[in-house]
């Protein structure tokens, strides 16, 4: 057989899995019982090719443990691939009992791979599924479903969001689309959504393959709170909001959340300027849970409006214009966005569409320098010559104060 025979008949298709993980688990406390009363847990897995790359194996060591036992829970599990029926049979395995379960099997289409099979529960027959979703270079997303009508309906029961770590420990990102959101508070009430935002809103979200770079209050706004999140692609974008919202924490906590705010809509969906032009990765690991120092320095947001795409002129304008006149005003540029029309695969969230914008990023010297920048000279002349061609208004520069969490800092 080919090499590319091989890779079209389905033996290749665990090979994502392959590394090491970190995963978040959401499972259903009691199955087939009518509960929505979901438990959190964390857990490592790392997965490895046997039998040259006809199966895998991998190891899972979570921080759970079951009722009456002392021991944290772990599992593994053994995939191999049927060369015959060109399909793939999957066997789990628990620390509780150490019976390998009788198999499911199945296999991908279109990047979803769907497992069935006939197992126990609780002593009475059901169908399983397994589904593996939301695939990509630093992702995966595993659900558990039963049934006990022989699938004519389901209930899902156990969520597994995989992140891959690096060797060195950290989470890997790949941010082709961002969000840039500005929310518009009720009085008072910005350093409660901070604090709640800080402890249980950043790990959540990354778990379930989002991206947390930057949360800042507005200087020039007391009623402003802004923040930045990233996406590996559309698909995985729709993915992992609907994993979010969808899920327990989000649950447990929108009410407290969604009493803050006063708006929320104002969103703009964008994507790297240039491949060369997107934000650097961090240099530092966020701050943990509870931390409170918050000299982050000041990042500038520019946000210019325009009467037409970035890229039919104002792209190449602003590179030629604008930006050199940044550094002698304090500010160093991180990165440049241009709006992303794709459409929104999650309209549960709105985004502001048909309204071309290019963003850039800048870490400063100082507070002041923003203000430095818009009174220059030379700023106030391109700033005029675009207004008569490609900007709606002047652009907007927006003082943000890192919070202590915040990824993105100067």
């Amino acid at each position: 057989m080919s090499d590319d025979t091989q890779a079209r008949d389905g033996r290749h298709d665990f090979d994502f899995l392959h590394g090491h993980w970190q995963v978040r688990n959401e499972r259903l406390r009691q199955r087939l019982a009518g509960s929505d009363d979901w438990e959190i847990f964390h857990a490592r897995q790392s997965c490895e090719p046997v039998l040259g790359g006809l199966g895998n194996v991998d190891a899972f060591l979570s921080d759970w443990r079951r009722p009456g036992q002392a021991d944290d829970f772990q599992g593994m599990t053994l995939r191999l691939f049927d060369l015959q029926r060109r399909q793939w049979n999957i066997w789990w395995a628990g620390s509780h009992d150490g019976v390998l379960e009788p198999p499911v099997a199945g296999g991908f289409e279109r990047g979803v791979g769907v497992f069935e099979g006939e197992l126990e529960h609780d002593g009475e027959p059901v169908r399983a599924r397994f589904q593996w979703s939301g695939i990509g270079a630093h992702t995966a997303h595993w659900q558990q479903a039963f049934s006990r009508d022989g699938g004519a309906s389901w209930e899902t029961n156990w969520h597994m969001w995989l992140r891959r770590r690096d060797d060195d420990g950290r989470l890997r990102h790949d941010d082709a689309v961002i969000e840039l959101r500005r929310y518009l508070m009720r009085p008072g009430r910005r350093d409660d959504l901070i604090e709640l935002f800080e402890r249980e809103f950043v790990e959540s979200q990354e778990a379930v393959g989002m991206h947390v770079i930057g949360q800042f209050r507005e200087l020039d706004a007391a009623d402003r709170y802004t923040w930045v999140r990233g996406f590996p692609s559309h698909a995985l974008r729709a993915e992992s909001l609907q994993g979010f919202y969808g899920g327990p924490t989000w649950r447990a906590h929108r009410d407290a959340a969604n009493a803050t705010l006063l708006d929320n809509d104002d969103v703009r969906l964008l994507k790297p300027a240039r491949p060369d032009c997107a934000l650097p990765a961090a240099a530092h690991e966020r701050a943990p849970v509870g931390a409170r120092g918050e000299d982050g320095g000041i990042v500038c947001v520019g946000v210019c409006e325009l009467n037409a795409p970035a890229q039919d002129g104002f792209l190449q304008r602003f590179e030629r214009g604008f930006a050199p006149l940044l550094e002698p005003a304090g500010l160093e540029l991180l990165g440049v966005y241009v709006t992303d029309d794709t459409p929104n695969g999650y309209p549960r969230l709105p985004v502001r569409e048909g309204e071309p914008a290019l963003v850039w990023f800048a870490r400063c010297d100082d507070a002041e320098a923003p203000r430095r920048l818009a009174a220059d000279a030379g700023w106030r002349a391109a700033v005029a010559d675009a207004l008569l061609a490609d900007l709606k208004a002047a652009p907007q520069l927006l003082r943000l104060a890192p919070t202590a969490r915040s990824e993105l800092r100067a």
